[in-house]
């Protein structure tokens, strides 16, 4: 029942995270691969959240990040109209939990998160716009664990890689970043907690 009612709410929420996506940036997305990523976060969300008000904080990255990855493919930003009202919506789920030590967790991840990448965008290597969405990832990274904000970050620079070489093949400068983040969180997310991340991790 809980993965039908996660489908069913991606499938009624995709037409309008495309809708989004092309007000931001007037070019319309395939509305079924938009139904399909929204159904496969549903489904990973439904899968791996501990708690009713963990999936909500999840959900509410997933509904900014898939229109922002979109965004972020074709203008190359990522719109703070969309990153940082998820900031507080995010906390106030987090903080209702009434987990003190996963705050704590996730605020730390979060503030590292934005630090490191506030290194690569004073290098030129990432934008403004990936640091702020690094903040909201570690967030809810860092409220499930220290690992999966680990693997996360792990995955977002395997991915990004694969990006710089496709992007050299092309001949082309511009990179976005945050698709590769934003994937690197869903692998995250759904490796956590397994034996094989935790064999990786203290190997």
């Amino acid at each position: 029942m809980l993965f039908i009612g996660a489908v069913t709410a991606a499938l009624l929420t995709s037409p309008g995270l495309a809708r989004c996506v092309a007000l931001a940036t007037d070019r319309h997305p395939d509305p079924r691969l938009v139904a399909a990523v929204s159904v496969a976060s549903a489904l990973l969300i439904a899968w791996r959240a501990e708690g009713l008000l963990y999936g909500c904080a999840l959900g509410v990255v997933a509904a900014v990040g898939i229109p922002a990855g979109w965004i972020d493919v074709y203008q190359r930003r990522l719109p703070d109209l969309l990153i940082l009202p998820a900031y507080p919506l995010t906390a106030a789920l987090l903080l209702a939990s009434g987990d003190a030590d996963a705050m704590l967790r996730a605020a730390a991840c979060a503030a590292a998160g934005m630090a490191l990448y506030g290194v690569g965008c004073v290098a030129g290597h990432v934008g403004f716009g990936d640091v702020k969405l690094a903040g909201l990832l570690g967030l809810v990274l860092g409220w499930m664990s220290w690992q999966s904000a680990l693997a996360a970050a792990v995955a977002a620079a395997l991915i990004g890689g694969v990006q710089a070489v496709a992007v050299l093949l092309m001949r082309r400068i511009d990179l976005p970043f945050g698709p590769a983040m934003l994937l690197g969180t869903a692998a995250a997310l759904a490796v956590t907690n397994m034996d094989i991340i935790h064999l990786a991790l203290i190997s």
